[in-house]
């Protein structure tokens, strides 16, 4: 590589002359470390990493995409999309331009995972940005210097070419596994605080409640931070997963595992964009069309509802148990029935397809004892 030499030391490629007016490059030191200096122009030349971007791209079963490399460094082996960062381009733009290069696949940037340092034997340190990416269009076909293009299962992934991208597949995994872990939890009793939200929580989780909810709109938002905070770690001691409801910036701010959202809520691809791909989103669905379409975006699980009339869901349509059927036997996803749900017909919308049974008046008093006695219902001849 014209201009430039490997330091033993660091092995970091340094420039021996200068870019501005061609001279030989002096040692000097400086802010504790050695760098160029041009006696020509007066000035140091600093060694900065080389920008790259890498693309996590995830379709509906949550399988990653890569790419097996047609060139070195890596011939041979997989790798993330993506490459070097081009003059004149943002790395957002840099992103896009090489999955579409190497894929076929245009994309949306769903969000930054990480930053990470990596080296190539001939642009030396390399700064490589990891973006969650979300496809929008195109087909897959490899290009460029890709041979192949497949997504893995993040449990079975082959040997990365770079290290790099390997720590951004863990940051970005890790959450990922834990949010696909929520569809192997039992199904139970799903608690929708009102009132006394923290009297309710903590009775709920004593009684072994699988999911609280978190919904209070008329607090103001330091208060409701605050409670949603102390439900959290209630919910960490108990193993509870805890919802939020609506509020994004209430979830994030409190650590929760997810959100529910209404359909007139922010949507899916906008909410994931913010709370990141480990975070849980559901979405109130009261009819086939829209719980198709909520699946389609991206949904964690779809809350059903109203599934009988109810006071709290006055104006809502009434989808009854014969339109939660219908639901289920289309949807791959865990549905919560809401909506007049009582311990006298949990039964009926277990029987009908819920995993969970979601109740705000019933759970008001004697939380514990009927949080634990629908679990035990939901429990009984249970095979998952």
């Amino acid at each position: 590589m014209a201009g430039t030499s490997r330091s033993a030391e660091d092995g970091n490629v340094n420039k021996a002359f200068c870019p501005r007016c061609g001279s030989k490059l002096e040692k000097r030191r400086h802010e504790g470390r050695e760098r160029g200096y041009c006696p020509v122009c007066r000035v140091l030349i600093y060694d900065n990493p080389v920008p790259a971007t890498a693309a996590v791209v995830l379709n509906k079963q949550d399988e990653l995409l890569l790419v097996r490399r047609g060139q070195e460094p890596g011939r041979g082996k997989w790798c993330l999309p993506g490459g070097f960062q081009e003059m004149g381009e943002t790395p957002e733009q840099c992103m896009l331009r090489e999955l579409l290069e190497e894929t076929g696949l245009t994309g949306e940037i769903g969000g930054l995972i990480a930053l990470e340092m990596g080296q190539n034997p001939v642009a030396g340190e390399v700064l490589v940005a990891g973006y969650h990416v979300l496809v929008s269009g195109g087909r897959l076909k490899a290009g460029d210097d890709a041979t192949e293009a497949a997504y893995f299962s993040l449990k079975g992934l082959p040997e990365l070419a770079f290290q790099s991208h390997a720590r951004i597949v863990e940051r970005a995994g890790r959450p990922l596994l834990a949010r696909r872990g929520f569809r192997d939890l039992p199904g139970g009793a799903y608690v929708v605080t009102s009132g006394d939200h923290l009297r309710i929580a903590r009775e709920a989780c004593r009684g072994g409640a699988r999911i609280i909810q978190y919904r209070e709109k008329e607090a103001p938002a330091a208060l409701r931070l605050e409670t949603a905070r102390r439900i959290r770690a209630l919910t960490r001691r108990s193993g509870a997963l805890f919802i939020v409801n609506d509020q994004l910036d209430i979830a994030l701010l409190s650590e929760a595992d997810g959100v529910h959202l209404g359909q007139d809520d922010v949507p899916i691809a906008e909410a994931r964009s913010l709370l990141g791909p480990g975070m849980i989103i559901g979405i109130s669905c009261s009819s086939l069309e829209e719980s198709r379409e909520a699946e389609r975006q991206g949904a964690d699980y779809l809350g059903i509802g109203a599934i009988f009339a109810t006071p709290t869901k006055e104006g809502y349509p009434v989808v009854g148990l014969k339109g939660l059927r219908r639901i289920a036997l289309e949807s791959s996803l865990p549905l919560v029935a809401i909506g007049g749900v009582n311990l006298g017909n949990t039964a009926d919308v277990k029987a009908a397809g819920a995993k969970y049974a979601a109740m705000v008046r019933e759970f008001q008093e004697d939380t514990a004892a009927r949080v634990a006695a629908i679990n035990r219902l939901f429990s009984r001849g249970r095979t998952e």
